[in-house]
């Protein structure tokens, strides 16, 4: 066999991963080519013989590569596929219950929105639209978003911050109605003094996912200050052709991830570093709210751990901390412990007087 029949087997090794994992029909194992399979495979159809750690360097040199091959005890799966007809990406059926289960769960997106959406994806894969259809049962149900022009509002955000350029838009809030009798919760657009719908005109910078919504980082001009709006609340989006954004100075100055990561419920605040003692049953918890990243130490309890962190020091922070109880304590510094600590006794006493 010549050294270029060699240099063959990885190929051949890659074309045979994206033929077998390809077939959308397959339960779930048989997916899996194990090394004995491309060994048998590699001697049987292409005339070529091969070892297991030959096989092994294989797929580790398809890996660094880039291809995205789950390795298993029953073997290797490739989790790309592609149409040989034009070699291009097309989606695998758990990549679109995946998506259809994002839209569903997704609160900015209107449940008319979502339907739609899944009605596309079903197309692409006829023989799989039941199973996709099943994914969607409890959307009816779901938390959602009225507004049904978000995702065009997001692309008009999009197209601001690329091109520089301010927008305007109306911002929406929830009221409640006692017409007839009955009571209801609705939305309708923030009023003037002369009950005009008002109009915001900001500049545009980040927008930012979090706590299953998405938000605007903005420029406020009047205040000096950055604002954050909710993009589902956001009306009739319009890019201002002509009126370039302001605070980008102020915003290079930051980070904004950073910035996201210390809001919460993405509510503005002074930014300060405390010090919190947490159980460490409870380090999924920080992690999933401050990111891996951070200082810890030491307690003298050793269920306990401390850690440092930034946040944005606000009513959300303190309602946030006071649902964990005893297993994440404020103690430093002392004055916002206070204040977290004054924050409780109105809460107590507002339930004592009534």
């Amino acid at each position: 066999m010549s050294k270029g029949d060699n240099r063959l087997k990885i190929l051949y090794v890659l074309d045979e991963l994206k033929s077998n994992s390809k077939n959308k029909k397959m339960n779930d194992d048989s997916r899996f080519l194990s090394a004995s399979a491309l060994i048998e495979i590699l001697n049987e159809k292409y005339s070529l013989s091969a070892d297991r750690k030959s096989v092994y360097n294989y797929i580790e040199s398809l890996i660094k590569y880039g291809y995205d091959i789950e390795k298993s005890r029953r073997g290797y799966y490739l989790l790309e596929h592609y149409n040989k007809e034009d070699e291009e990406s097309t989606f695998e059926l758990p990549e679109l219950k995946m998506i259809v289960d994002a839209l569903s769960a997704s609160r900015f997106i209107s449940a008319k929105k979502t339907r739609y959406i899944i009605n596309k994806l079903e197309k692409l894969d006829p023989d799989n639209g039941d199973e996709l259809e099943n994914r969607r049962v409890y959307l009816e149900k779901a938390v959602k978003s009225d507004n049904s022009s978000v995702i065009y509002s997001i692309d008009a955000i999009h197209r601001a911050i690329s091109e520089n350029k301010k927008i305007t838009f109306k911002y929406q809030k929830v009221l409640v109605s006692f017409d007839s009798g009955s009571c209801k919760l609705f939305s309708e657009n923030k009023q003037n003094g002369d009950h005009k719908d008002k109009v915001y005109c900001q500049s545009p910078f980040a927008l930012v996912w979090k706590n299953e919504y998405y938000y605007l980082l903005c420029y406020d001009s009047y205040s000096r200050a950055p604002r954050t709006f909710r993009v589902d609340k956001m009306k009739d989006v319009t890019v201002l052709e002509s009126e370039k954004r302001e605070g980008v100075k102020y915003f290079d100055e930051i980070n904004i991830t950073e910035y996201a990561n210390t809001a919460f419920s993405m509510f503005g605040g002074e930014t300060i570093n405390i010090v919190l003692r947490v159980n460490k049953e409870l380090a999924g918890v920080v992690a999933d709210r401050f990111g891996k990243n951070i200082s810890v130490y030491h307690d003298d309890n050793d269920d306990y751990f401390r850690c440092s962190v930034y946040v944005q020091n606000s009513p959300q922070f303190y309602s946030w901390l006071s649902g964990f109880g005893n297993d994440i304590e404020l103690i430093f510094p002392s004055s916002v412990r206070s204040d977290y600590v004054s924050y409780l006794e109105k809460l107590v006493d507002s339930y004592k007087s009534n």
